[in-house]
């Protein structure tokens, strides 16, 4: 046996997969805003089933 390792791929090929590409990047940071904002939207708008007509935000703020 030789203690000689084979290397299976080049160096071009671990350049390319060891990078993320920087669209993939901005893509997922974008949905991410986006979801959080519909979210936060969500929280303004809907009135808490247990209040007297305030939303969901304003009741969490009113109890700080």
């Amino acid at each position: 046996m030789t203690d000689k390792r084979i290397e299976l791929r080049s160096e071009k090929v671990r350049r390319i997969v060891g990078t993320i590409p920087p669209s993939l990047v901005r893509w997922n940071i974008t949905v991410l805003i986006v979801i959080l904002s519909v979210l936060i939207a969500v929280v303004c708008c809907i009135p808490y089933p247990y209040g007297e007509g305030e939303s969901i935000l304003q009741h969490i703020l009113g109890c700080l």
